[in-house]
This record gives structure tokens, C-alpha cells and sequence, in this order.
């Protein structure tokens, strides 16, 4: 049971990307479900996913919107059980490094509160 939360640039010159993947077995995510999902949330911004088709579905763009890789803005929260089901696990796109930064820290601890160990 493991968790990763790494920043790095995006596409943009402005785009600061935090992404956060969980490494759960299935027997430990059943467990997590059944104990009463923990709901980890992070800072609003331009958040987006980079998640596979099961997870948080992406809307395209719409003309004149800030976007990383052309997804709109998605939600601010998921429950850990769905993001440990995630492959990729999510990326939170933000324009400051700073906003970025806050939210790595955010959801660091969220998760170790989760009882859920840093990997690394």
C-alpha cells in the first residue's frame, strides 16, 4: 500500500502539473471500501486528468478556455478506493508553481492520514 504525489512542468509554459497515483492491491482497496472510503480533495484550480477511461471522464475544451492537453476543468476530490483503480492515477493542472506546490502538500497529507504511505 503506497501512494506517489511528483510536480512537474506541463505542455505550457505556465502549465505546473501534480500527479497523484495510489498502489493498492485489490484486497487492501476492498478493505478501504468497506471501512468507509476516505475522500481526498485538492486547492481549485485548472485541474485535469490524465486518468484511463474508467476514471474521471474529460470534456473537451471549449474555444478560449485554458486547458492542459485539451481537457476542461474536472472535479476537485475523489475517493481513494477510485483513484487506486486508476493506472495513471490523476494530474491537477495549475498555472503558478506555487498553487501547485500547495496542493502536492494537500494531498500528501490527506493520504498518509488515509493511513496510506509515501512510496520513495
Amino acid at each position: 500500500m503506497g501512494f506517489t504525489v511528483t510536480q512537474s512542468r506541463g505542455p505550457g509554459t505556465d502549465d505546473h502539473l501534480v500527479t497523484v497515483k495510489v498502489h493498492l492491491t485489490l484486497a487492501e482497496t476492498n478493505t478501504l471500501f468497506l471501512a468507509g472510503d476516505t475522500l481526498v480533495s485538492w486547492p481549485p484550480a485548472e485541474s485535469y486528468s490524465d486518468a484511463s477511461a474508467s476514471g474521471p471522464e474529460a470534456a473537451p475544451a471549449s474555444a478560449g478556455s485554458p486547458g492542459v492537453h485539451g481537457l476542461a476543468p474536472l472535479r476537485t476530490g475523489i475517493f481513494v478506493s477510485e483513484l487506486a483503480r486508476l493506472a495513471h492515477g490523476i494530474k491537477i493542472g495549475y498555472r503558478q508553481a506555487s498553487e501547485a506546490e500547495r496542493a502536492a502538500h494537500v494531498l500528501r497529507l490527506q493520504l498518509r492520514r488515509a493511513g496510506i504511505e509515501e512510496e520513495g
